[in-house]
């Protein structure tokens, strides 16, 4: 199996710097609220350079690149990325987004049309290039892992022929690896500060150190082939609800209180699929025709209805309405699986079938709707199947 990697460096900036030009040299640091003490999103090349990562906060980027241009999110990227990964479907079923501005396909089918991986990941560069006038940089390795390093490292499109894959990682850090900063100060500290370090430790020596992550960092260093496949992506989940007004709302405070039933709903969908809310987006008509759209992204994952709520709340306290609301709708797009781990079949029944409950929901509002039968036995004495067993609605 053979991983490409798709890599669109600074990501949120090249979207931001779509329709405008920045000035030329300039930094750029793309952040949530530049002018409250925000985080930082994405910046530019020139503004990394000075030290600026996303995460930082707008205080600590400002004093790294005080001659920076300071953007706000716009909201626009997710819907460019959505854009993008629909269009990587001309390649590919099997694609893995990690997060706006990357993604993992398998192209072990595609290669058959371009004759080879260097050509196939230029002209996925190439294609990109043209839908949506970013650039983007392309990695072919055996893993995920290489994939993406070689991803980063390429100019244009750099494939990791088999075999070539312990050449290549020599000389990468070791702040290159999945670990965390612990782990990694851990090496650093060992004298470990290149792969070809950590690659001379034996399996045993790097698990004694790492614990149960040193034998698949031992794995990885090796450039060992990965067995874990890209699953191809089906349609994405979008739950809706939607609102119309018998009288106009005049008042924030009955938006709000409106909102937070419709809100209630959509937690409770979550919750029965089992699934968290990383997007919300939010749609008002005003009465002379007008209207309002905006995308909230979560800083992370959630499926509690207070802690979205929350998150409008701020929307709402920001937002100047032109007149009075007579329909609005909210809409959770592609919600992703809730932290929890594998449920154990050790549980009492009740609580199991409330889970059996929850994933059939789950099932309905993905695949549609499929009637469920169950087998009962008939007239045992027949020697024809059909009459010995019957099937029936469960």
């Amino acid at each position: 199996m053979r991983f490409a990697c798709l890599y669109f460096p600074h990501f949120y900036v090249q979207v931001e710097g779509l329709g405008r030009a920045f000035p030329e040299d300039r930094p750029v640091v793309i952040a949530e609220r530049p002018d409250c003490g925000g985080r930082v999103v994405d910046c530019s090349e020139e503004a990394a350079q000075a030290g600026v990562l996303p995460g930082m906060s707008v205080r600590d980027a400002s004093y790294r690149s005080p001659d920076a241009l300071f953007l706000p999110d716009s909201g626009r990227c997710e819907a460019v990325w959505a854009d993008i990964i629909f269009a990587l479907g001309a390649f590919t079923l099997r694609i893995e987004p990690e997060s706006c501005g990357l993604a993992y396909l398998d192209i072990t089918k595609a290669l058959r049309l371009y004759g080879g991986e260097m050509a196939a990941a230029a002209a996925i560069c190439r294609d990109m290039l043209a839908l949506s006038r970013l650039k983007a940089r392309a990695g072919v390795g055996n893993s995920r892992f290489i994939a993406k390093q070689a991803a980063l490292c390429a100019w244009d499109s750099l494939v990791i022929e088999p075999g070539g894959e312990m050449e290549f990682l020599a000389l990468l850090p070791v702040d290159a690896l999945p670990l965390g900063d612990r782990e990694k100060e851990h090496l650093h500290l060992l004298g470990l500060s290149t792969l070809k370090k950590v690659a001379d430790l034996s399996r045993k020596a790097l698990t004694a150190q790492l614990g149960p992550k040193g034998s698949a960092i031992f794995e990885t260093v090796h450039g060992m082939d990965e067995k874990r496949p890209i699953t191809r992506r089906r349609n994405p989940i979008c739950l809706e609800r939607e609102f119309t007004c018998d009288a106009p709302l005049e008042t924030s405070g009955q938006v709000r209180t409106v909102m937070e039933d419709l809100l209630a709903g959509l937690a409770g969908e979550l919750s029965r699929m089992r699934m968290a809310c990383r997007k919300i987006e939010v749609s008002l008509r005003i009465q002379d025709g007008g209207g309002v759209k905006k995308s909230l992204v979560m800083k992370k994952p959630t499926g509690r209805a207070e802690d979205i709520f929350a998150r409008l709340s701020d929307f709402l306290e920001s937002l100047a309405l032109d007149g009075p609301v007579v329909s609005f709708a909210l809409s959770i797009p592609d919600p992703v699986f809730a932290d929890g781990g594998q449920e154990s079949l050790f549980r009492k029944k009740s609580a199991l079938l409330e889970r059996l409950q929850g994933m059939r929901s789950y099932f309905n509002a993905r695949y549609g709707h499929m009637p469920l039968l169950k087998v009962e036995e008939g007239d045992g004495r027949s020697r024809l199947p059909e009459r010995r067993f019957r099937f029936v609605d469960a």
